[in-house]
């Protein structure tokens, strides 16, 4: 019933068209497929703001629409009270003249795929928004200084850093860079396990201080079965009043302050900065990158071990080995000094 009531609409509001037009022609010309430029397709950027008169005028000189004039009489008559919608519209083939108002009163404007990998800091994730046309990285950069403009994100952030959630994303040219980052932090909404600020209350955590701790597992392991030890190393640390010493938190702490040169120096590890965690106690003040749901997860999860170092391997693999005290750990070193040594060697044959 619906409809054969949608269709008797249609056919009046059809009837009113020709009846506006002046006949069946002007109704041919509005139904019938037109392309006014060469190739297969044309984009056309439609500004925020702009009148429909403007838009139908763009879309014609752009040779989409055959004439504004008819454009804006089919557009009065078959879309009543609709708006056309700003944005960046991608037209395939010959369209006519109806199709091309129903894209534009949808909205189908062309979407942009990004994909946010787990551990990517904000800068990271700026920097890819912007080399896809985005949106610039300096309004980027200064919301990211004002997490108080997201009401999801943990009151006591200092930063936006560890929330903006590692997802595939679709992003449009007409978004703001505003509406992009709080995309963004949605994302980060959906990737947090439930219950989670509950249970890093139970571990006598908040939750700012979960996820930097979170941030701090997925920088440091990307092995799934590893993640809950490294959170357990983490927790245990802070509760018997250990450094941290979690070497991605030096990185960090040095790319913020210009001084990173792709290696772990001495001097790097003692640089003063409230993220090195080899030079002030306790968690850093806030993340350093965007955890994924797995990391967050072992975060308020934690293995019940008693671990408090781990080291690399050593043999490519990624993986660690975990110690419960200081002499267990230096033989784990000695290990993986071996291990490293031996893949040189054999790398360096291969040459």
């Amino acid at each position: 019933m619906r409809r054969l009531l949608r269709a008797g609409l249609r056919a009046l509001a059809l009837l009113a068209l020709v009846t506006a037009l002046g006949g069946g022609a002007a109704l041919y010309l509005v139904r019938s497929p037109y392309q006014g430029w060469t190739g297969d397709e044309i984009v056309v950027e439609l500004p925020s703001g702009a009148s429909a008169r403007a838009i139908l005028a763009r879309l014609e000189r752009s040779g989409v629409l055959r004439s504004r004039h008819l454009a804006g009489a089919a557009y009065r008559v078959l879309f009543p009270g609709k708006t056309l919608k700003a944005g960046e519209y991608r037209f395939t083939g010959p369209l006519s003249t109806e199709q091309v108002l129903r894209d534009l009163v949808e909205g189908n404007v062309v979407t942009y795929r990004l994909t946010i990998p787990e551990g990517w800091t904000a800068e990271e994730i700026f920097d890819l928004v912007a080399r896809e046309g985005l949106a610039p990285v300096e309004p980027l950069r200064e919301l990211f200084l004002q997490p108080a403009l997201f009401p999801e994100v943990p009151p006591d952030a200092p930063t936006l850093e560890g929330f903006l959630g590692p997802e595939t994303h679709l992003f449009t040219r007409s978004q703001r860079p505003r509406e992009i980052v709080a995309t963004l932090v949605r994302a980060w909404i959906r990737s947090l396990p439930e219950g989670f600020a509950e249970r890093a209350g139970a571990l006598g955590r908040t939750p700012l201080e979960a996820v930097t701790l979170a941030s701090l597992v997925e920088k440091e392991t990307g092995v799934a079965g590893e993640r809950t030890l490294v959170s357990a190393v983490y927790h245990n640390r802070l509760r018997v009043g250990m450094p941290l010493q979690c070497d991605p938190t030096v990185v960090y702490a040095l790319k913020r302050r210009g001084l990173w040169t792709g290696d772990l120096t001495r001097d790097g590890l003692a640089v003063d900065d409230p993220y090195n965690t080899y030079a002030r106690g306790g968690l850093p003040p806030g993340p350093i990158a965007s955890p994924g749901a797995a990391a967050l997860e072992a975060a308020v999860a934690p293995a019940s071990v008693p671990y408090l170092y781990f080291v690399a391997v050593g043999d490519g693999s990624g993986g660690h080995r975990f110690a419960v005290t200081y002499e267990e750990h230096l033989a784990n070193v000695a290990l993986y000094r071996r291990a490293r040594a031996a893949r040189e060697t054999v790398s360096g044959a291969s040459r």
